[in-house]
């Protein structure tokens, strides 16, 4: 690499503050914010740090009185911190996940209670060191091992590797291009059933749609409840957010037939950031109004009052209906992991809540347990990216993998392998002068615990390392003189 080059390092040392400080003027300036048409907001999210719009005190491992809990040892105990799998997932599926892990992580109740019990007290202080990033994320997200930040966030992290399971629908359309994107391959395993339900007012004469009413009133061919069967009333049709489990599942009920667009609500900031904002407008208990959801986010978490469930093609769902299949908007409650995941505990955990203890965990919970437990790992997308593997001259037990082209100068992502543990993350090229310098490139892990530049040497075909930029985990890595040739 040229001495004049001037290396555009990758500021994770250098930003942490920063990003904290963003963080809490954004949550102050929330709490002065004034909302336009407020009736449209839902529930908010006023709970676990902004990502629930549940109150899910007594829900948490270390506040478990709200969570099923079996009457004997578990077929499973994962012993050590380090084994315990990492999870996250939809709200809905947050009493779920907190009873699995409550009843197989040794003492997690007293170890999140403690890391929950640190990072509020050091986000009252709001002196935030380097060192308290980890701690902090605890507070953002929840948890460490049993954490929350619903449907949206928690796939985005799954792909990033910062959790090992994710407990949800399945993923969007956008999830699913973000894997491939990542080179990551999402498998989801059927854990439980759900119903997809539709909702409206309690005193709406309609208790049935069928699905093609359904399909034809959220793509705006039916406007008035008199054209199924109701009053002459104007349908106020709600949907849910892009991104979310209900709205992913809308779009598989819904199948080729396109959606009319939301209904929208504006979100007007007063403070030194101001403007206002579109998003999808929540259901609101209002004349005429259609809303759906999963059935434990109602009948479960009693998430709307005066509501009633309709029946779909003249089935109501029922538990019973759900069980044996008649219901016909029935949804799978899936557990997604990562193809590249090879930690046994992650497979341990999966074959647990496909057991007796994880199904009468699931059951009592609210969902319907799985007759057939023979499921096979379904894969929701493609890896398309090519991939140049290296070993390290001297020691070939180390390797890297780079992903895109180097040759055309298109690298995108590493793999940096090395004993039992990976690096993951991104490839930037360098720049001096706002222009890029060819062949040379720094990369950064994911979690910006590891950052290293490197050169491409067109003639050798191989990548050598040069100058070490970060590593304050000092793992046990090549760094600076490390070459690695090509793996024929």
């Amino acid at each position: 690499m040229s001495e004049t080059a001037v290396k555009k390092k990758h500021p994770v040392r250098n930003t942490l503050l920063v990003i904290l400080a963003v963080i809490l003027t954004v949550f102050a300036i929330s709490r002065a914010s004034t909302v336009n048409n407020r009736k449209y907001m839902g529930h908010g999210f006023d709970y676990m740090h902004g990502y629930s719009s549940t109150d899910f005190t007594g829900y948490h491992v270390y506040d478990s009185e709200k969570l099923y809990k079996l009457d004997h040892k578990a077929s499973l105990s994962i012993e050590n911190e380090e084994d315990m799998p990492v999870l996250d997932g939809a709200e809905a599926c947050y009493p779920v996940y907190s009873a699995l892990a409550l009843a197989t992580y040794k003492n997690i109740d007293q170890i999140e209670k403690d890391l929950h019990d640190q990072a509020e007290e050091l986000f009252e202080s709001r002196d935030f060191k380097d060192e308290d990033y980890e701690l902090m994320d605890v507070y953002y997200k929840n948890g460490r091992y049993v954490t929350f930040t619903n449907t949206q966030e928690a796939y985005f992290r799954l792909i990033e590797r910062k959790v090992d399971m994710v407990f949800a629908a399945r993923p969007s359309l956008k999830q699913k291009q973000y894997a491939t994107e990542m080179n990551e391959q999402i498998l989801t395993t059927q854990i439980g059933k759900e119903a997809f339900v539709f909702f409206t007012q309690a005193d709406n004469p309609v208790d049935n749609l069928t699905s093609d009413q359904i399909r034809a009133i959220y793509h705006g061919d039916i406007t008035n409840w008199k054209d199924v069967g109701g009053k002459r009333q104007k349908i106020v049709a709600f949907q849910r957010p892009e991104n979310s489990g209900s709205q992913v599942m809308m779009n598989y009920f819904m199948g080729d037939v396109e959606m009319a667009d939301p209904k929208k609500v504006e979100i007007v900031n007063i403070g030194p950031m101001g403007g206002v904002v579109e998003q999808v407008a929540q259901y609101n208990d209002e004349a005429g109004a259609l809303g759906y959801t999963f059935k434990y986010f109602l009948t479960g978490l009693n998430q709307e009052e005066n509501v009633k469930i309709l029946s779909v093609d003249g089935v109501y769902p029922s538990t019973e209906n759900i069980e044996n299949g008649t219901y016909p908007a029935i949804a799978s409650l899936v557990c997604s992991t990562l193809a590249s995941n090879e930690k046994q505990s992650v497979k341990d955990m999966m074959n647990f809540i496909l057991s007796d203890d994880g199904q009468e965990i699931i059951k009592e919970t609210g969902y319907a347990p799985l007759s057939d437990r023979n499921v096979t790992p379904v894969a929701e997308n493609e890896l398309t990216l090519e991939a140049a593997q290296f070993v390290m001259e001297g020691d070939e037990s180390i390797s890297l993998t780079i992903y895109g082209n180097l040759e055309d100068q298109m690298p995108s992502l590493f793999e940096l392998k090395t004993g039992d543990m990976t690096i993951k993350g991104m490839v930037s090229q360098l720049y001096h002068d706002a222009e890029p310098q060819p062949d040379c490139y720094y990369i950064f892990s994911l979690d910006g615990d590891y950052e290293q530049d490197f050169r491409y040497d067109r003639e050798s075909k191989s990548v050598v390392f040069d100058e070490e930029l970060y590593n304050p985990k000092e793992y046990p890595l090549p760094s600076e003189g490390a070459v690695f040739r090509p793996v024929p």
